[in-house]
C-alpha cells in the first residue's frame, strides 16, 4: 500500500471511493479503477489489502455517513421533535451537548452548537496505520474525533433517542470499570478494548423496530416484565434465525433492528444482542457473554429472573406445556441453567444452541460479561461452582 493509497467518501447517499495515484492500484471485485460506488460488503482492495468492512473503526463512518447532521438548538425541558420524521424525543439525563441518533429514524442530530458541517466525512486509507496494528484496518481518518467516539460508551438511558456519541473525557478510559474481584482478566481487558464499544451499540431497546416487535411477542403474556415474556421472546426469534458469518476476518456487530429488519440474519453474537435489546426493550436486564471454549468463541445472552430458580423451572415448564412452537418440536423443561450472583438469583442462559431458554450452558475455559451499563465482569466458566449452577423443578 502506498502511504495515502485511496480515500472513502459519502457524495451525497452514495458512499464512493478514489484512488489517490497509488503505486500498485485500487481493485474492485478483481478490476482496478480510478474511482467508484463502494457497496458496502464489496470486495475492494487497496494493493493486496482487503478493505475490513467489520473493523469497529469503519462502523462509525458507515452508518453515519449516509445519514448527515441535523444541526439543532438545545431543546428546553429535555424534549426535542426530529426535523425528519417529526417524533418527539427526550434527551438522555445530564446530556449538555453532542450527538444522538433519532430513536424513529435513526437522523443524526447535533446539539448545542452552531457550527457548519462543510461536508460528510471522509476517510484516507494508508499505509501508516500497519505500523500500528498490523493485523488491524489500515485507517488514517481525516476526522480521528468522530471515529473514536464509537469506544465511547452508548448510555443505558435511551429515551426517545439511541445515544450512539459522547463527547470524548481527556481523563482516560470512557467505560465503566471492571467489577471483577481482584481486578479484570487479560481475557476481560481484551473484550472492554475490542468488543464492548461494538455490543453496546447493537443493543438498540429504544429503536422503534426493536421496541414495537418485543412489545408484540411478550404481549402474548399480559402482565409485568416475567419468565414466560422472556420465553416468549427467545422462541419468536430462535425458529427464525438463520445463521450467517460475519465478513471474513472482521468481527461485526449488526444492530439489534438491522437484525430484525434483515429477518433475523446472523450469526451468535448477534443473536445475543437482538435477545439483549429485545428483552430489555420490555423492561428486563439482561448481559451479553462473550466465551471462549475448545470449538472456538461464542457468544450468549443471561437474563437476570429475580426468582428462586425452582420456581423458573415450574414456571417454564408449565408455560411450554401450553405455548410450545411446533418448529422446534415439543419443548419440556425439566430444568434450567443459570448462573448466580448478589444482584441477581438466576442470570438464566438464553444461549441460541439450547433447546429452550435455561438450556445447558456449552463447555467454557472462560467467559466474560457485557453489561447494559458498559461495565464488564469477568464470570466462573459455566458448570464451575459457585457461580454457576442447574435447578430442577
Amino acid at each position: 500500500m502506498s502511504s495515502r493509497h485511496a480515500r472513502l467518501f459519502w457524495e451525497g447517499s452514495e458512499l464512493r471511493f478514489e484512488d489517490l495515484g497509488s503505486a500498485n492500484g485500487t481493485w474492485l471485485d478483481g478490476e482496478r479503477v480510478e474511482r467508484g460506488v463502494a457497496r458496502v460488503g464489496a470486495d475492494i482492495r487497496f494493493g493486496r489489502a482487503p478493505l475490513p468492512w467489520g473493523d469497529p473503526r469503519l462502523r462509525p463512518f458507515l452508518r453515519r455517513g449516509g445519514i448527515g447532521d441535523t444541526i439543532m438548538a438545545m431543546p428546553r425541558f429535555g424534549r426535542y421533535r426530529c426535523p425528519s420524521c417529526k417524533k418527539i424525543g427526550v434527551l438522555p439525563p445530564g446530556f449538555q451537548r453532542g450527538e444522538i441518533n433519532c430513536g424513529s429514524c435513526n437522523t443524526g442530530l447535533v446539539f448545542g452548537t452552531s457550527a457548519r458541517r462543510s461536508h460528510l466525512p471522509s476517510i484516507v486509507i494508508g499505509v501508516a496505520m500497519i505500523a500500528l496494528a498490523v493485523v488491524g484496518a489500515a485507517l488514517l481518518v481525516s476526522d480521528q474525533q468522530r471515529l473514536d467516539r464509537v469506544t465511547q460508551l452508548v448510555r443505558d438511558v435511551r429515551a426517545g433517542g439511541a445515544v450512539t456519541s459522547m463527547p470524548a473525557t481527556p481523563e482516560g478510559d470512557p467505560l465503566p470499570a471492571s467489577t471483577t474481584p481482584g481486578g479484570p482478566s487479560d481475557e476481560e481487558e481484551s473484550i472492554r478494548v475490542h468488543d464492548v464499544p461494538g455490543v453496546l451499540a447493537a443493543i438498540d431497546p429504544s429503536n422503534a423496530t426493536t421496541r414495537d416487535l418485543a412489545v408484540q411477542v411478550a404481549s402474548q403474556t399480559s402482565g409485568v416484565f416475567s419468565v414466560e415474556q422472556v420465553a416468549d421472546i427467545w422462541t419468536y426469534v430462535r425458529v427464525r434465525w438463520n445463521y450467517v458469518n460475519d465478513p471474513r476476518g472482521a468481527e461485526y456487530f449488526a444492530r439489534a433492528s438491522d437484525t430484525i429488519t434483515n429477518h433475523f440474519a446472523g450469526d451468535c453474537d448477534d443473536f445475543a444482542t437482538t435477545l439483549s435489546a429485545m428483552t430489555q426493550a420490555i423492561g428486563g436486564n439482561a448481559r451479553v457473554v462473550m466465551m471462549d471454549s475448545a470449538a472456538g468463541g461464542h457468544a450468549y445472552t443471561e437474563v437476570c429472573i429475580d426468582l428462586p430458580p425452582t420456581e423458573i423451572a415450574t414456571r417454564l415448564a408449565a408455560h411450554f406445556r401450553r405455548h410450545w412452537d411446533r418448529r422446534l418440536g415439543r419443548q419440556t423443561v425439566h430444568d434450567v441453567s443459570y448462573r448466580t450472583d448478589a444482584t441477581c438469583q438466576a442470570w438464566l442462559n438464553l444461549d441460541w444452541n439450547a433447546p429452550v431458554p435455561g438450556g445447558p450452558y456449552g463447555d467454557e475455559t472462560w467467559a466474560v460479561a457485557i453489561f447494559a451499563d458498559g461495565h464488564t465482569e469477568t464470570l466462573t466458566p459455566a458448570h464451575a461452582p459457585p457461580d454457576a449452577g442447574v435447578a430442577h423443578r
